[in-house]
């Protein structure tokens, strides 16, 4: 509110001009704006759905696998100043999602549960036999990796939401893992299969390589 000073041009004017109202108060000329109209939401573009609904394919995944990128996305995590299962929601938005809005899906093949500098297994294969799963995967040919790296893995089942880890598996050079499970995790169960190496001195990670879906 404005009190407007007598002898001015607005002293003698009562109503509405614009957005200003001048009025008279216990013998005071004032004068008030009126409050803003409420701008109308615009409807948001496709390519604005499209980002939103990303979010709402990954987030039923990495919101279950949180404590796994605890340890996946540790450094990018700190460096950012963010938490892990942001960090992850950040690269695999970019990453982690394909297909047309509305058809989009997550895409195995390229999410990550860990992102880091330290060189990522290569070729990895992997077989269920019996009540374990066994990894192998190839010699480090770049010969940056150190050999005393340690394999982090995780099984998710999406059908029971059960999440099965290994945080510090079978070193880099030994070429290969065993994760053994419980005979009733296995049965007519599910798993996305990933694997990473990480560094037991300073918790560095490997980008993380998905080894596929597995049924028994």
């Amino acid at each position: 509110m404005a009190i407007i000073q007598e002898g001015t041009v607005l002293a003698g004017i009562r109503g509405k001009i614009g957005n200003v109202v001048i009025y008279t108060w216990k013998n005071k000329v004032c004068a008030r704006s009126l409050p803003a109209k409420p701008r109308k939401k615009r409807p948001r573009t496709i390519p604005q759905q499209a980002q939103a609904n990303k979010m709402k394919v990954l987030s039923p995944f990495l919101n279950a696998v949180k404590p796994f990128l605890r340890v996946g996305f540790k450094h990018v995590a700190d460096k950012r100043n963010i938490t892990a299962n942001n960090a992850a929601k950040s690269v695999n938005m970019l990453t982690g999602v394909k297909g047309e809005f509305p058809n989009q899906e997550i895409n195995w093949d390229t999410i990550l549960v860990a992102d880091g500098p330290l060189q990522k297994p290569e070729n990895v294969t992997v077989r269920i036999v019996e009540n374990a799963f066994h990894f192998t995967w190839d010699k480090d040919k770049t010969q940056t990796g150190n050999p005393g790296d340690r394999t982090i893995i995780l099984l998710f089942s999406k059908t029971h939401r059960r999440v099965l880890v290994n945080y510090s598996g079978s070193r880099r050079d030994e070429l290969k893992d065993t994760f053994y499970l419980d005979s009733h995790y296995l049965k007519k169960n599910t798993y996305e299969v990933f694997i990473a190496f990480k560094d037991v001195t300073s918790d560095e990670v490997s980008k993380s390589v998905y080894c596929g879906r597995f049924s028994k």
